[in-house]
């Protein structure tokens, strides 16, 4: 049994293996740059993929929500201070009034925010709210509001003279309006970010995906195809699960996602087999 090879020796063994793959044009710098071209060309293949760019749509929505949210929560703070001066008026701090007085905005700002969020969520149905009696609310709600919390200013005496209080006055006019549009965009961007995830996840013309699997399409067919591997595979385990009696027939995303997944994984996928799965029968799959 040879004996082992001392490091003097390993070093050398290195080195020669090194010489030896300079001399055949295989030195690890030509290897590494060899790699890359085929490493690129797969990482963009991945970052193209339509599920790839939904989840990264998901995430911008994600932090979309979360930053027009922050915006609108820290206007309303803003404005609740001055709000509450003008509602406690000469009331003792702590008094039942001066508490109160703290309501009045949130009580005026969540009706309007709401009607907001509302009216942008019904306009993604395509469903326009008209009646003018809608619009003199909003108006009424956000002029009540900015009156209230720019009286205030106009009362109290600043140091700087009236420079200083008409800088104080525009800056409370316009905390409002940020609030206002805060409101405002958010439900049409989050609908626009939904739109653009569908249409990705969508198969071509727009269409669900609800033929695909029908027992006059064979597995092997084209349409079958339009799914990837990993849903291919999970949309067998729903057929499975359909066969065996776990799953009813045209089961939901939700009931695919909690029984067949586990409640783990990407929950799209769910929603995407659900309508793959949709007028799948077993025995009309068997004939």
């Amino acid at each position: 049994m040879p004996g082992r090879l001392g490091r003097a020796e390993r070093r050398q063994a290195r080195r020669d293996a090194d010489r030896e793959a300079v001399l055949a044009g295989e030195a690890k710098r030509v290897q590494r740059w060899t790699a890359r071209p085929a490493e690129a060309r797969h990482l963009r293949r991945l970052l193209l993929d339509a599920d790839v760019r939904a989840v990264r749509l998901m995430r911008q929505r994600a932090r979309w929500s979360a930053m027009a949210w922050s915006a609108l929560v820290f206007a309303l703070a803003f404005t609740m201070v001055n709000v509450q001066r003008f509602a406690a008026g000469h009331a003792e701090p702590w008094s039942p009034m001066w508490v109160v007085a703290w309501l009045v905005d949130p009580a005026f700002s969540i009706l309007l925010v709401g009607l907001l969020i509302a009216c942008g969520h019904l306009s993604a149905v395509r469903r326009q709210v008209t009646e003018p009696i809608v619009k003199r609310v909003e108006y009424g709600l956000l002029g009540a509001t900015t009156a209230m919390n720019v009286a205030p200013e106009l009362t109290h005496r600043f140091p700087g003279g009236l420079p200083e209080q008409v800088a104080s006055v525009v800056l409370h006019l316009l905390v409002p309006l940020l609030a206002f549009a805060a409101a405002s965009v958010i439900t049409l961007i989050q609908d626009h970010f939904s739109a653009a995830i569908a249409a990705l996840t969508d198969p071509p013309g727009g269409g669900r995906l609800i033929g695909i699997n029908l027992h006059e399409h064979p597995d092997n067919s084209a349409a079958i195809v339009e799914l990837s591997a990993e849903d291919r595979k999970l949309l067998g385990a729903a057929r499975h699960a359909i066969n065996t009696g776990d799953l009813g027939p045209d089961p939901s995303g939700y009931a695919i996602y909690r029984r067949v997944m586990n409640g783990r994984g990407d929950k799209t996928r769910a929603y995407r087999i659900a309508a793959a799965v949709n007028g799948w029968r077993p025995t009309l799959h068997a004939a």
